[in-house]
């Protein structure tokens, strides 16, 4: 049972229901995964380490229904302690609606002298 609100799937953006019983039937290459209206989620390339310092790492950021929404994302230089010594920084992912309606992303920037990690942002409005 999907708890109240708009329920979306994670793979389609499709609407999954809410405040019902939902019947998915997943094959072994797919868990079911539920996202709330609003959700936004980054994602960011497979790779087998994190990036290091210094090293910029490409976005995607994917939004789950129509609310508009914000997203705090950390961000650090991935390999030393720095951040003890408050060497991060904090990014805001927000999507609000235009003024002709459409759902829009927008990354804060990075402080000054703060890590700025981020190279290459896609928006992906996955709920048509």
């Amino acid at each position: 049972m999907l708890p109240r609100g708009k329920w979306y799937d994670f793979y389609t953006g499709a609407y999954a229901g809410g405040g019902e019983v939902v019947t998915v039937t997943p094959g072994l290459d797919k868990i079911p995964l539920f996202l709330k209206d609003g959700a936004i989620i980054p994602l960011m390339p497979p790779g087998l380490r994190a990036p290091g310092a210094g090293q910029k790492f490409d976005l995607e950021i994917r939004h789950y229904g129509v609310r508009e929404s914000v997203y705090r994302l950390y961000d650090d230089d991935g390999e030393t302690f720095d951040y003890e010594r408050g060497m991060y920084s904090w990014r805001d992912l927000r999507v609000s609606r235009s003024p002709d309606g459409r759902l829009v992303g927008a990354v804060s920037s990075a402080p000054p002298g703060k890590p700025d990690n981020l190279g290459t942002v896609t928006w992906t409005f996955m709920t048509r």
